[in-house]
């Protein structure tokens, strides 16, 4: 991936700006780097003003271009001497974003020699200072007991201050007056062990290539959006108002698509087309009138965009409407039932005994499960209000800290899981570890299963090559602890092969049985049967090798052929143990061999490994089968 210089920031030709000037310069900046179609290649005129405001002293500039350097973020190269420097003089400052920086380096072992206890002393500090990411990374912390006594408390107190900034910038979309769409900010969760199974080896982005629009299929909807196709016309405005998936936010040419969409007579176009008018823009001016008349023709239509809009214009009294929260209800309710999560989330707020209403907190549990199962971070964060206090439910800590983590995990840093996945599929595996290894000090699952990954299978300069496997293990144990199936099929492995830790069969039995009995993973099942079947940590037991290979078989399609050669594989050994304990096959096979009484036969005693021969074997007569079937057809 190409990317635009280093900015020199003690260039003499750099002139020192006036505070106003510098906080300016900071603003229009982040806002380019922001408006970028991905940030993480950046602007180079954005750069220039960063670096301009932050050679002034602009301490909001100096913070940026410190994290930009650590995380080759923004378009600026990875310098992790410079970044550890400039952290290094904000936190002598009292900065909390310095030493939040400095945080990060010593617990992922960035620059610095990784240290659980430093980096907990700079975390606790910056999030005492407010810094919202450094109170992310102590309440995973404290979730998780990293360096400290896990507690409950301690942590849902954390995640719970996050996630009410992360809901307020949602808010502030209905603040403003926007409509229907509060899906929340989209994150990008991609596992690279998971897309490369799912591959069949994994050669390039897949899972992103199905998120990000290309410009050969771009240019397709176009084509076909101008031969009046509506439901391409539809797409090309959601895209370009939403600005997603790749495509640069433009408000003109999604009027433009939507109007056309319209005018075959698109509810959903007309939809869109109420909202823009009703919320404004620079590029579409504000029209309440017009805006009512398109939410309305909408409506008559059943569209459940619309009948948000409509309720929430009756909620707020916008467009000239009278406020009426009643009939804003039964809009909502029109909606709801059509599985619109925007009204759903509506109604759980009003069930709360909002403007009036008669609280249900049943009626509210239930809209808001409903909105969180769509991804509706209000949702998520209502819920997890709710069972925080207990309100309407038995109080859980546990519950209210996952649901204020899952809001919290939305917030505008995860944005760093695109660009660590692109950079990874770009081959600059340095950067994409260095981001992935500082969203898994956040409590990202997915990156802690990335960074595992990548720390397995490559060397990396600032990675002492004794410890690649250890902090792999560390990593592989921190995903499976939240849940992965696969990093517990992994840590399972580490645990047999004695990678990053002692061979212990024990303890790799156990993780594989948590993947198997609770996470149902055919991998898991398929490996506790090898072990039966080889007696590794068992006792060797054909019978319950059997019916694990059975298992994974009827769990995954994927798991059906490596079980089937298990299986015959099995049925080979079974036939020679039936032999063995034969006294006429004892006789015979001892007359042509020159056994003596008591001998041992081949590939029972284990001094002959019979796999050697049956593997081939089965997979010889196998590829018979496959030619056999391909000549019949």
């Amino acid at each position: 991936m190409l990317r635009p210089p280093l900015v020199n920031n003690s260039d003499p030709t750099h002139i020192s700006l006036s505070s106003i000037e510098a906080d300016n310069a900071y603003r229009k900046g982040i806002q380019m780097l922001t408006e970028c179609k991905n940030p993480s290649l950046g602007d180079p005129e954005a750069l220039k003003l960063l670096a301009s405001a932050a050679n002034s002293g602009h301490t909001k500039a100096r913070e940026a271009i410190a994290m930009a350097s650590a995380l080759a973020w923004g378009g600026l190269q990875l310098s992790i001497n410079k970044a550890l420097d400039d952290f290094q003089r904000l936190a002598s400052e009292g900065n909390p974003r310095g030493q939040l920086g400095l945080g990060l380096m010593n617990a992922a072992g960035i620059g610095v020699n990784a240290s659980v206890p430093q980096a907990l002393v700079y975390l606790t500090f910056a999030a005492f200072g407010g810094d919202e990411i450094a109170e992310m990374s102590m309440g995973y912390r404290y979730l998780a007991g990293i360096g400290v006594e896990p507690n409950c408390e301690t942590a849902l107190a954390y995640y719970r201050r996050v996630a009410s900034r992360v809901a307020e910038q949602v808010e502030n979309r209905v603040k403003a007056g926007a409509g229907p769409i509060l899906m929340g900010p989209t994150v990008v969760r991609i596992n690279l062990l998971e897309e490369r199974e799912q591959t069949a080896g994994g050669t390039s982005g897949t899972a992103l290539s199905n998120y990000f629009i290309s410009d050969d299929i771009l240019a397709y909807y176009k084509f076909v959006a101008d031969s009046d196709n509506v439901t391409a016309q539809v797409t090309l405005g959601q895209l370009y108002y939403n600005g997603q998936h790749g495509i640069d936010l433009n408000h003109k040419l999604a009027l433009f698509y939507f109007k056309r969409a319209a005018e075959s007579g698109s509810s959903l176009a007309m939809a869109y087309l109420g909202e823009m008018y009703l919320v404004g823009s620079p590029d579409v001016p504000k029209d309440e009138a017009l805006a009512l008349s398109y939410l309305q023709r909408a409506a008559s239509a059943g569209n459940p965009m619309a009948l948000t809009g409509l309720g929430l214009a009756y909620l707020h009294g916008r467009a000239g409407l009278t406020p009426d929260p009643v009939k804003a209800m039964d809009y909502f309710v029109k909606a709801a039932d059509q599985g619109w999560p925007e009204a759903q989330l509506q109604l759980g707020l009003l069930f709360m005994g909002t403007l009036g209403f008669k609280a249900d907190y049943k009626m509210a549990l239930k809209y808001f499960t409903l909105a969180s199962q769509q991804g509706n971070t209000l949702a998520f964060y209502n819920l997890g209000q709710m069972h925080a206090t207990g309100m309407g439910v038995f109080r859980s800590c546990s519950t209210a800290t996952e649901l204020f983590k899952n809001v919290a995990e939305r917030g505008r840093w995860s944005q760093l899981l695109t660009s660590a996945y692109l950079e990874y599929w770009s081959g600059n595996h340095e950067v994409a570890l260095i981001q992935y290894l500082a969203l898994a000090e956040l409590g990202y699952e997915v990156a802690q299963s990335n960074v595992a990954l990548i720390l397995e299978e490559e060397k990396f300069d600032f990675i002492p090559d004794l410890e690649r496997y250890k902090r792999a293990f560390v990593y592989w144990k921190r995903s499976a602890s939240q849940g992965s199936s696969t990093s517990r099929v992994k840590l399972g492995d580490y645990h047999f092969y004695g990678l990053g830790t002692e061979v212990n069969y024990d303890q790799a039995i156990q993780e594989y049985r948590i993947a198997s009995d609770v996470l149902r993973n055919a991998q898991a099942m398929f490996n506790l049967g090898y072990m039966h079947e080889h007696g590794l940590g068992f006792k060797r037991d054909i019978h319950l090798a059997k019916r694990f290979y059975d298992m994974a078989a009827s769990t995954s399609t994927d798991a059906q052929i490596p079980a089937a050669l298990a299986l015959a594989k099995l049925s080979f050994s079974f036939a020679l143990e039936f032999f063995r304990k034969c006294p006429l096959f004892r006789n015979f096979f001892g007359s042509f061999s020159g056994l003596s009484e008591g001998a041992e036969l081949p590939g029972v005693s284990g001094k002959m490994d019979w796999d050697f021969y049956a593997i081939p074997i089965l997979a010889g007569l196998l590829s018979l089968l496959v030619v056999y079937l391909r000549l019949a057809r």
